[in-house]
């Protein structure tokens, strides 16, 4: 009976140290079209710790792997990216994009609770599709003004590789002037979407 005992102790502390694969939490997907591109950010947060070592992530359209990475950031802005605007197009239509996390010991990967919608490949659009955003003057050397047409709510400064670097949850006005110089993602939440647009630092 001890040994009984001592086998499922030691099984219920395996399953826990190496069958915890925690999915990545707050899929964000932003897509617009400036004549002739199609641009994009997607990111997300970076899973719970586990005891088992995270070593990056899959990105799916619908079932269909698209890539491996271990950056939390896909883009392609005006101001460059890591990713081609062929993402966006998915045998000619809209899909779901689901992001899953890729452990090392077990070599497998977690679900996913989050998914977003592309409506596929933008064509023959002369204005963007996502709310209106305005961060001038663009590029910087510092100061920042965000302006949108709704209520801002809070604003979330990105590195490219996706790390959150700065979080402001009052005005629209935002200085980035400590930062190295670069290309930076600003996260706007407002009471009505969550816009997501790049900046350049000098």
């Amino acid at each position: 009976m001890k040994k009984l005992i001592l086998i499922i102790v030691i099984s219920v502390l395996f399953q826990s140290a190496f069958g915890q694969l925690n999915p990545i939490n707050n899929l964000e997907w932003s897509h617009w079209y400036v004549c002739p591109h199609n641009y994009f950010i997607l990111s997300w947060d970076t899973p719970e710790p586990s005891l088992d070592s995270l070593v990056g992530y899959n990105v799916y359209r619908e079932s269909e792997l698209y890539r491996f990475q271990t950056e939390t950031i896909l883009y392609n802005t005006e101001y460059g990216g890591n990713c081609s605007e062929d993402f966006v197009y998915y045998y000619g239509g809209d899909f779901w994009i689901h992001v899953t996390a890729v452990y090392n010991s077990t070599h497998q990967e977690s679900t996913y609770n989050d998914s977003a919608y592309c409506f596929g490949y933008a064509i023959g659009i002369d204005e963007r599709i996502q709310p209106e955003l305005k961060l001038f003057p663009n590029p910087t050397t510092g100061k920042l003004k965000v302006d949108s047409e709704f209520n801002v709510q809070r604003i979330a400064v990105m590195s490219q590789s996706g790390t959150l670097i700065k979080e402001y949850y009052k005005g629209t006005e935002l200085d980035l002037s400590n930062l190295p110089k670069g290309v930076y993602f600003i996260k706007v939440y407002t009471d009505k979407d969550l816009i997501m647009s790049a900046v350049i630092l000098e």
